[in-house]
């Protein structure tokens, strides 16, 4: 084994194999190493190992942390996903469309009249994040779900277009991130209204 693959593979081989812990410990004291010698040591590399693992839990803790807090900004950011849309068109959502068989030019941010109030009590127009005509789709894109009202919109956002176009629409909805907490319901959401839920990969 050459010098450099050994030096490599060293720690390694002090963390799994308790000869080598004491083979090392014999070398550097100058004389043959006892049991109690060769304990001592793996005590020590056992209490080493341990600190460090307990740093890298400290660390991951704090990754997660920061993780949480960009989330937590992305959702108080209004995107109206509008405008997340429009910069990854081309590459995750028209994506996910042809690994459908789909290579279609998706409209983004199309707005519609809604005389009657169906969608929105308080305005008439409709914004739909993703609509393409023959194949007739519709969708609605958000980063992260917490709640089911976003869906329950999409859904009588689908219900109105479909009463206008006189057509069924095939209904998907994008969302990088579901809310473990709301999964089951969700599920059930989406299956009632035969709504297909894409959770796009960065990849």
């Amino acid at each position: 084994m050459e010098k450099e693959e050994f030096l490599r593979l060293l720690p390694k081989l002090i963390q799994e194999d308790n000869q080598v812990k004491g083979a090392i410990i014999t070398a550097l004291s100058g004389v043959v190493a006892t049991k109690d010698d060769i304990k001592q040591v793996i005590e020590e590399f056992d209490k080493r190992f341990e600190a460090m693992d307990k740093r890298f839990e400290a660390m991951q803790i704090q990754m997660d942390k920061r993780f949480e807090r960009v989330y937590e900004r992305l959702d108080n950011i209004d995107l109206g996903y509008g405008i997340v849309a429009e910069g990854i068109e081309y590459s995750l959502i028209k994506r996910e469309f042809k690994q459908k068989g789909l290579d279609l030019k998706i409209q983004i941010r199309q707005h519609f009249h809604d005389e009657n109030n169906y969608v929105h009590p308080d305005t008439k127009d409709i914004e739909i994040d993703i609509f393409h005509i023959k194949p007739n789709i519709i969708g609605e894109a958000t980063l992260k779900l917490t709640d089911l009202d976003k869906v329950r919109i999409f859904i009588r956002k689908c219900e109105f277009l479909e009463k206008m176009y006189k057509e069924s629409f095939q209904k998907y909805l994008f969302c990088f991130r579901v809310d473990e907490r709301i999964k089951q319901e969700l599920d059930i959401l989406l299956n009632q209204f035969n709504i297909e839920l894409i959770v796009p990969t960065l990849d």
